[in-house]
């Protein structure tokens, strides 16, 4: 909702914020950042600084940019009604970081509120170059029409609940739109793990879609996408399991870079590994590469497990790829994200 002072977007009701520094220099900062405030506002008796909650609506950039993230995190915030907090106020602190976290995000907020996140699909394609599967792939239109690509969108949803509507968002948009494909290949669904508190409700309105439409659960191929480090395995194998009881299958993507490593392949047993597009693009100069394709590749096949090839943006990579072994291929080479109905699958 809009600030009534400053018509910039916030996500609380509380006329003013007591903030508690955690050290001397992020006050110092704090009110250098604020000059023009007059009184009430200021250094309080009761120890906390007070400030109009249209500051942070307006100046959210500036403090980001001023505070450190350990500043942000350990300085407390408490919203209030009057100038002074209660001790019911006091008992709902929080940190700074999730107020400007909230604000950051509150545009993506009002994507999701008007229905602005939609779902493109790009092709994966066998040895021969039939099509075999389409991932879907998140997008977003925001209310002047602009397209909004998944970083972006991703990087608003700091906080843990924006991430998971987020998250819960595209699952559905993915879903709904892959009934549109004319063919009946498997679909390639993204998920991310942290999102998913509980495997037994965050998935449901999810799972209840693919029923509805009467997909079949044997095409289905949850994906998973994951910028951070995999540390909670416990929660991991609950998904996979609920996954794997509804009959759908697994892929771990981006392997060969980051934290999806052989290790992270032993433990989950997914279906599909999808090479990472920099390690694939690499491996046609580049021996070491090679070989590292060559052997994830072989390890896969012993156990059981399909490879998908992403980056391959021409023919000399596919040729090259598809030499080394690689069941499936992904990439603008062979196809680009389109909207379900512009693409001839």
């Amino acid at each position: 909702m809009p600030c009534a002072l400053c018509a910039s977007p916030t996500i609380t009701l509380a006329e003013h914020i007591v903030v508690y520094p955690a050290e001397q220099h992020t006050e110092l900062k704090l009110l250098d950042l604020s000059p023009g405030l007059n009184a009430p506002f200021g250094r309080q008796d009761y120890g906390g600084l007070l400030f109009p909650t249209h500051f942070f609506c307006e100046n959210h950039n500036r403090v980001d940019a001023e505070l450190t993230p350990p500043q942000l995190a350990d300085t407390v915030i408490v919203d209030i009604a009057g100038t002074s907090p209660s001790p019911a106020e006091v008992a709902r602190a929080r940190p700074l970081l999730t107020l400007i976290n909230e604000i950051r995000g509150q545009w993506l907020v009002d994507l999701l509120d008007h229905g602005g996140l939609y779902s493109v699909a790009q092709p994966i394609v066998d040895r021969a170059g039939n099509r075999f599967a389409h991932e879907m792939l998140m997008r977003g239109m925001d209310a002047h029409g602009n397209a909004v690509m998944p970083d972006r969108m991703l990087e608003a949803a700091a906080t843990t609940a924006l991430r998971a509507r987020l998250d819960q968002a595209a699952r559905l948009a993915a879903v709904t739109n892959s009934a549109r494909i004319p063919d009946k290949g498997c679909i390639f669904i993204n998920f991310l793990p942290s999102s998913v508190y509980d495997p037994d409700f965050s998935l449901d309105e999810t799972l209840a879609a693919i029923r509805t439409l009467d997909i079949d659960p044997a095409r289905i191929v949850f994906e998973v996408v994951e910028t951070d480090e995999i540390t909670d395995f416990e929660l991991l194998d609950a998904i996979f399991g609920r996954f794997r009881r509804e009959g759908f299958a697994i892929a771990l993507d981006d392997f060969g870079t980051g934290f999806n490593n052989i290790e992270t392949v032993i433990r989950l047993r997914p279906e599909y590994i999808k090479l990472d597009k920099m390690l694939v693009m690499g491996a046609v100069d580049d021996t070491m590469k090679s070989q590292f394709v060559l052997e994830t590749v072989s390890i896969a096949q012993l156990n059981g497990i399909k490879t998908i090839a992403e980056g391959v943006e021409n023919q000399r990579t596919l040729d090259h790829i598809r030499k080394l072994g690689c069941d499936y291929f992904q990439g603008y080479h062979l196809g680009r994200p389109k909207p379900v109905g512009t693409t001839s699958a």
